[in-house]
């Protein structure tokens, strides 16, 4: 049992992690070109993105 939430722990870990890079680079780009409102849009979403697995990392934590 401790080994599957471990493995579940690490493959949360690893999407976030992926997520988190995807939203440093989409906000460089946005950085470099402020008024390119399509990038900033595709920053934001992201960012939900990353929220999300935030959230399903802590709410697996609340469970077990």
């Amino acid at each position: 049992m401790v080994n599957v939430q471990i493995k579940k722990l690490n493959e949360i870990n690893d999407e976030l992690s992926a997520i988190s890079k995807e939203c440093e680079r989409a906000f460089s780009e946005w950085v470099k070109d402020r008024s390119n409102t399509k990038l900033l849009r595709d920053y934001k979403e992201l960012l939900g993105k990353r929220e999300e697995i935030i959230k399903k990392f802590k709410s697996y934590f609340i469970i077990h």
